[in-house]
């Protein structure tokens, strides 16, 4: 009696909550917002925005930058490792895996984080990253053979970015609806920034010491810093309809939350993620790439170095700029176009560049928005599936994700051919594919978000009697015609 009294009183707050918001705008919620979200993010509208939101997003942005940061300069270390054989039982098949890894359990976690962050709270969740971080650096600073190497720098501190980063992706959206895609890419910027001072500080310390160890230990303590800092700003908000709060966090009911088959079933969703997939090979590669890649056409290390930096500081810009672009003409339309830009920019220039001024316009124009999925898989999913089944719908696409990515930097690395004068020229050819495949992939999806709109809209009281019926129609129209017509509909979506 008193666990249905509860759920009786739950859904009672919801209704009043769905229908105070209602009555405020005087008119009704799918009206407001254009049809553009999940039904259930009605019921308990986040604020989108205020001193607490903002400041969440801030510390997310810094933890970004301490967390996927230091990942980033990666390339510094693989370029280290492959050109002076650190490690001589190692192949570069192993120093890929190393850092695919990384990126593998800073993704593929999520759906295991959940379950700490639901049952034990935030800050124990972020606190085990860290801790865990720090010993992966320290680790793999004093890591004498390859296979210590994969522990340390490849398990331990992709485990730490996956506890960090998983929590963080969790809590955040929850704050912001319309400017959820632009909250994201500022959170972005830290990685973009954290590229930028990490690659060249590990560059410098390696040039100096001719040795990875005191790199890896300053990226350690430095990360653990911001970490620490930064996790002490952050708020959880928990929204009213949410299925687990504060007096219901069983452990049956986190997993079932967390393992939802139904939700993976959805076929949107399934499309969100393999663009996410097919975006994030294309990424993982050419992130890690560019700084060997600059040393097999003949430039020194320095010049090797700089190519990864500009890289990172056009993410740091393009990332916020996605998010603000994203919101301003949508956020799936944002994301194809980003897409296509991705190829005009890997086949109209990177399999082309001979000088060394071109490849630094490329590296930082590419940076801009090559790292897309990063930023709107998240507005995506959630548009989906709801916040109250937000972390099952990201769990599964950043599981696709991470797989890819485990694999991304190997496939890359051994599709050099030295005897080509580009000898990532077969690579390029991969990441430019990969894009014009996550492109395609994400048209079907347009088409669903139109069909959702429009069928919220035509029983919407802010639309009349005319609007209603051009609704109608186009939502009924089940030949290929209507199918393509609501694919290309002119709307921002």
């Amino acid at each position: 009696m008193l666990i249905d009294e509860k759920i009786e009183k739950k859904e009672e707050t919801d209704v009043k909550t769905f229908l105070d918001v209602e009555n405020s705008n005087n008119d009704d919620i799918a009206g407001k917002f254009q049809g553009a979200f999940n039904e259930d993010d009605y019921i308990d509208v986040p604020p989108d925005g205020g001193w607490t939101a903002w400041l969440c997003c801030f510390a997310v942005s810094c933890m970004n930058f301490a967390t996927w940061g230091g990942a980033a300069s990666f390339s510094i270390f693989l370029d280290f490792y492959l050109t002076n054989d650190v490690f001589t039982d190692a192949t570069s098949t192993d120093y890929a895996m190393i850092g695919g890894l990384v990126v593998f359990f800073g993704l593929g976690l999520l759906p295991f984080v959940s379950i700490i962050l639901l049952k034990f709270g935030y800050r124990i969740t972020i606190s085990l990253g860290i801790i865990i971080q720090l010993v992966g650096y320290i680790g793999a600073a004093y890591s004498k053979n390859i296979h210590q190497l994969y522990f340390t720098q490849g398990v331990l501190v992709g485990v730490s970015m996956g506890c960090i980063f998983g929590a963080n992706v969790i809590v955040l959206p929850s704050w912001f609806l319309k400017k959820r895609a632009i909250a994201n890419g500022f959170t972005h910027f830290g990685l973009g920034a954290g590229a930028v001072a990490y690659s060249l500080t590990v560059n410098k310390l390696i040039e100096k010491t001719n040795h990875q160890k005191w790199a890896l230990i300053t990226v350690g303590l430095i990360s653990t810093a911001i970490c620490l800092t930064s996790m002490l700003l952050v708020k959880v908000r928990i929204p009213k309809n949410a299925t687990i709060n504060k007096n219901n966090k069983s452990i049956k009911v986190i997993l079932k939350t967390i393992f939802d088959y139904n939700v993976w079933y959805s076929f949107p969703l399934q499309l969100a993620s393999f663009w996410a997939v097919g975006c994030q090979l294309a990424y993982t590669i050419l992130m890690f790439s560019l700084s060997n890649y600059a040393t097999s056409l003949g430039f020194n290390k320095n010049q090797a170095t700089i190519i990864s930096v500009v890289f990172g500081v056009g993410q740091a810009f393009g990332r916020p700029g996605m998010g603000i672009f994203s919101e301003l003409i949508g956020r799936v339309n944002f994301s194809i176009f980003c897409s296509v830009y991705s190829i005009v920019m890997v086949f109209g220039v990177w399999i082309n560049i001979e000088k060394y001024y071109s490849l630094v316009i490329f590296s930082i124009f590419s940076g801009f928005f090559a790292g897309i999925a990063s930023v709107n898989i998240v507005p995506l999913v959630v548009d989906v599936v709801g916040l109250d089944k937000y972390p099952s719908g990201l769990g599964y696409a950043n599981t696709l994700a991470a797989i890819t990515c485990l694999i991304a930097e190997v496939i890359g690395l051994n599709l050099r051919d030295y005897s080509l004068k580009n000898p990532y020229f077969h690579c390029q050819l991969l990441v430019g594919c990969a894009y014009v495949i996550a492109s395609l992939i994400l048209l079907p999806y347009r088409e669903w978000r139109v069909r959702r709109m429009i069928q919220q809209l035509k029983d919407s009281n802010t639309s009349d009697e005319v609007e209603k019926q051009r609704y109608n129609d186009l939502y009924y129209d089940k030949s290929i015609w209507g199918y393509l017509k609501r694919m290309f509909y002119f709307q921002k979506v």
